[in-house]
């Protein structure tokens, strides 16, 4: 496996319940998060947790909304710009093909509210808004050619678990699997095994992860902060998958070319709660820590596929084609504990320096099916056998000059993926202005990592695998208010 192989492999399998199958990657996507907010929490590493006062906290640590004297609203607009460079490596020398995907979205819009708690409590704060977590948004393209054809996988599950509504069955009715003398599925692949051909596929995929938070959060004599945050996350994910082979040098009898293509389109909502805490050691110095819940999301898929096959016999040219019916799967998954520690300085009015690491032990992934329990405790394996804990170390810093403000932040995450201890880095940048009643900020961020995937998963058929150079980059603009 490639690093960051999770990202990517997102094969959908049929099992003999005919339901698209989860796997591990699908527990990943909805777990593994990289916070957005506010362009001083982005330009800031999304280092803030120690140090608080930005409303992006919310999401991590609670306690530091306590900071805010003043109520504050801020709404942000964002750019995400996804470059992929993908390459079919079996073959050997296939080139590699450039892709990109830009999107708008809302990476931020909350509210703090601000109100004397009374006796030793110097604030007592309510905050409500929402943060995006993730975006799933990129365009994959690949072309080449290798050996082997997706047949010999719909071959493979026919005569394992018979014909199914989404794959096996689809090859049937568009005739590119069909039965011998002796009742097995065989296809003209079935004597052309290690036969090369070209292939290619485009990937389009959309949808984010954003979190409806509701939180409170208490000051107590400037010295130790708490606070408290409802989670209600929200997902939404597309994925178009086109698959195309064709065979333009006859080398594989009747065969001429194929297309399969796949849509699914994942929906749901979750639940989660958060407990912070930072304790002011002295005046420049100050301590964080937080624990966020399982987040329970129930989660709905809608999904369909169809195929056409090509073919040249003796008599002729013919064309099958097949389309399966609309399938739906409803499920829910729990994700595992996160914990996080935190240091932070200020220098007076000269700007801070603030540091975090987060510690998330992914094989904590659970799905619940129910009705299937036998395929519930096979994905659970799964989980188990192929993710890990990962660490992930956020840093960010910023400058003061009179009423500028200059930040950076670099972070690294650890592979959550078993027997990968790779650290892929993400850099920050941000500018912005403070003024009494008004303040508004500008970030950069880039996140650049390689990852691998298979276009479709066989048992004994050669393997194909796509390496890819992935490029992240946001871009994000905050206004805010004080009253």
């Amino acid at each position: 496996m490639k690093p960051l192989q999770f990202i990517l492999l997102l094969a959908l399998m049929i099992a003999g319940s005919n339901i698209y199958t989860q796997n591990f990657g699908d527990a990943l996507r909805y777990s593994f998060y990289e916070p957005m907010g506010t362009a001083r929490f982005i330009g800031s590493g999304s280092a803030l947790a120690p140090l608080g006062a930005d409303f992006s906290v919310i999401s991590t640590n609670p306690a530091g909304l306590a900071w805010m004297r003043k109520s504050e609203f801020s709404i942000s607009a964002g750019l995400h710009i996804n470059r992929t460079e993908s390459t079919l490596v079996n073959g050997g020398d296939n080139l590699p093909f450039d892709d990109s995907d830009a999107m708008f979205n809302l990476p931020n819009i909350g509210l703090v509210t601000a109100s004397r708690g009374g006796r030793s409590m110097e604030t007592f704060n309510f905050a409500i808004g929402v943060n995006r977590l993730a975006d799933f948004n990129q365009e994959i393209f690949y072309q080449g050619t290798s050996r082997g054809s997706i047949v010999q996988r719909f071959e493979e599950l026919a005569n394992d678990t018979g014909l199914d509504d989404f794959e096996a069955g689809v090859a049937y009715d568009a005739d590119a699997i069909y039965t011998d003398n002796n009742n097995f599925y065989v296809s003209d692949f079935t004597r052309f095994a290690d036969a090369t051909i070209e292939r290619e596929q485009q990937i389009t995929r959309s949808g984010g992860l954003s979190e409806l938070a509701f939180g409170f959060a208490g000051n107590v004599e400037d010295r130790f902060l708490w606070g408290i945050a409802l989670g209600v996350p929200f997902l939404n994910y597309q994925e178009v998958k086109s698959y195309r082979e064709s065979d333009p040098d006859d080398n594989v009898v009747y065969f001429d070319d194929l297309s399969y293509n796949e849509q699914l389109t994942t929906t749901g909502s979750g639940i989660n709660l958060k407990l912070g805490f930072i304790y002011r050691v002295h005046q420049a110095l100050r301590l964080s820590a937080a624990v966020h819940t399982p987040t329970y999301y129930q989660i709905s898929e809608s999904f369909n596929t169809d195929m056409s096959y090509d073919y040249t016999l003796e008599d002729g040219t013919y064309a099958g084609a097949a389309a399966s019916p609309s399938g739906e799967f409803r499920y829910n998954l729990l994700t595992p504990w996160r914990f996080t520690g935190g240091v932070g300085a200020v220098f007076s009015d000269k700007g801070f320096l603030s540091g975090e690491i987060e510690y998330v032990n992914y094989t904590g992934n659970q799905f619940v099916f129910e009705g299937f329990s036998t395929d519930e405790a096979a994905i659970n394996r799964e989980i188990e056998k192929n993710l890990s804990s990962a660490i992930s170390i956020r840093t960010g810093a910023e400058v003061a000059v009179n009423n500028f403000r200059l930040r950076g932040g670099v972070g690294l995450q650890q592979s959550p993926v078993e027997g990968d201890n790779n650290f892929y880095s993400t850099l920050s940048l941000g500018a912005g202005v403070r003024q009494k009643h008004f303040f508004a900020d500008f970030a950069y961020r880039r996140q650049s990592a390689k990852t691998s995937f298979s276009p479709y998963l066989t048992a004994e058929a050669p393997q194909l695998f796509v390496d890819t150079d992935e490029l992240n980059e946001n871009f994000v603009f905050t206004i805010g208010f004080r009253f």
